[in-house]
């Protein structure tokens, strides 16, 4: 993808989760992050923006980012990029609802794309990978966005104990993204809202805890 770049965001019921719809102007093709729980929500945004997606990209293999990704796969006749490591991850969706006591199960993708940069770079994204969170969760780089799944949230850290999250390597791969992501990055995160990096980077205090920084600096 080249050109200016918009976002869209489906806030998704059920598990808030954040589903993005990345376009170029003018273009009547997008791509599809995250797709999340809510089909039918995620389907009307697509129809209200008059986009269809080119492709779907997981910045992790838990149900919440990728609950609808067989469903829009299927539809659209389209990829479903996950990083290999997250495969297990994603197959074991519907037993991880079930302990949570989720009433929904979902459709897992009998087949993933294999989440590089070389099979990304034709739709204009970067691959950076940034395992902890899950061993395979990446951030996805598109012109000045960040999306970063669940390593990197605007207010708070929102660790999980989780068998698959290794909480030193999260703080290893935000430590790499802290000093490596612009400021001015604009960063999109799989729950909550977003901002700038170096607003996060200011702000966000339970990040800044974790780093072993101070609390906060002053804006």
């Amino acid at each position: 993808m080249n050109g200016v770049v918009s976002v869209t965001r489906v806030t998704n019921r059920e598990v808030a989760a954040n589903t993005y719809l990345s376009a170029t102007e003018g273009s009547a093709t997008c791509l599809l992050i995250d797709p999340g729980l809510d089909q039918e929500a995620i389907q009307a945004t697509l129809t209200e923006r008059g986009l269809r997606p080119s492709a779907i990209y997981c910045t992790h293999g838990h149900f919440d980012h990728l609950g609808s990704a067989d469903h829009f796969s299927r539809h659209y006749d389209i990829p479903v990029y996950l990083h290999g490591a997250d495969v297990k991850v994603a197959r074991a969706s519907n037993f991880r609802m079930l302990a949570l006591k989720l009433p929904s199960r979902i459709v897992v993708p009998e087949t993933f794309a294999a989440l590089d940069d070389a099979t990304a770079a034709s739709d204009g994204v970067s691959v950076v990978p940034a395992p902890g969170h899950t061993p395979g969760s990446v951030v996805l780089r598109i012109g000045a966005f960040a999306f970063t799944g669940d390593t990197i949230y605007r207010d708070d850290t929102w660790r999980m104990a989780w068998p698959e999250e290794d909480g030193e390597l999260l703080e290893a791969s935000i430590r790499r993204l802290w000093l490596d992501l612009p400021d001015e990055t604009i960063v999109y995160p799989g729950h909550g809202g977003s901002a700038t990096f170096g607003a996060i980077k200011q702000r966000n205090v339970p990040m800044r805890r974790m780093l072993g920084l101070d609390e906060v600096v002053a804006s």
